[in-house]
């Protein structure tokens, strides 16, 4: 896999809120890189190009070239760690870069995408997809795209576990191998459907009750 390059800039002025808010007004993001036992370093990004980023390959666990023109002693493969969006708008707030060495393993997570129509959904039931992310260990350049699994032959009440998936040799898995992925629920009958909740008198029951008590009291009424 060949790492995406990304353009990284040394942040004129320091960090605090005002002058990063003055730094996005730009269409600039201001980020952070650390790690590798160097010094961390404040910097920007193009905001443009870092959604772009996220939107594509790896997401928000993307790993990148990053490349300073100013200072090419900072150029370093890195990966994304966090990613600050704003609580109502949505847009990208701050991030977080991570320098790593492509001869070491790294954790990092990817996308685990579901395949194929079950057959219990056909069935009627509903697919509930539990796990979207698997936590792996592997070499920069070899980390997956996704991992994909095959839930065709799930039928109704049948479940797949992390265990059932198909990792490649090169990766190890991290996740819990017990964890449920995706299972298809049964759908609600019309019996269930249709059952008076607990402790609800059935429709009817209690004027049926009272009409069989009156014809008695009036035939007491009658003999005094």
């Amino acid at each position: 896999m060949e790492l995406q390059k990304l353009a990284i800039d040394i942040r004129e002025e320091a960090d605090g809120k005002g002058a990063n808010h003055r730094l996005r007004k730009t269409g600039q993001v201001p980020v952070v890189l650390y790690g590798g036992n160097k010094e961390s370093v404040s910097g920007q990004v193009n905001e443009k190009e870092f959604v772009q980023l996220i939107r594509g390959r790896g997401g928000e666990h993307a790993i990148v070239q990053l490349e300073c023109s100013g200072q090419p002693a900072l150029n370093s493969p890195a990966m994304l760690k966090a990613v600050q969006h704003h609580p109502i708008r949505g847009n990208v707030l701050h991030a977080d870069f991570m320098r790593i060495r492509l001869d070491e393993r790294i954790r990092t997570v990817v996308p685990l995408v579901l395949t194929g129509q079950p057959k219990g959904v056909v069935e009627g039931g509903i697919i509930d997809h539990q796990v979207r992310e698997l936590e792996v260990e592997c070499l920069a350049l070899e980390v997956p795209e996704q991992i994909t699994v095959d839930v065709s032959g799930l039928g109704i009440g049948d479940v797949i576990h992390v265990a059932n998936i198909e990792i490649p040799a090169n990766v190890t898995l991290l996740t819990e191998t017990d964890r449920a992925v995706a299972t298809v629920l049964a759908p609600r009958t019309m019996e269930e459907a249709a059952a008076p909740a607990e402790g609800e008198a059935v429709e009817g029951e209690g004027a049926e009750g009272e009409a069989g008590e009156e014809p008695a009291k009036k035939e007491k009424e009658t003999k005094e």
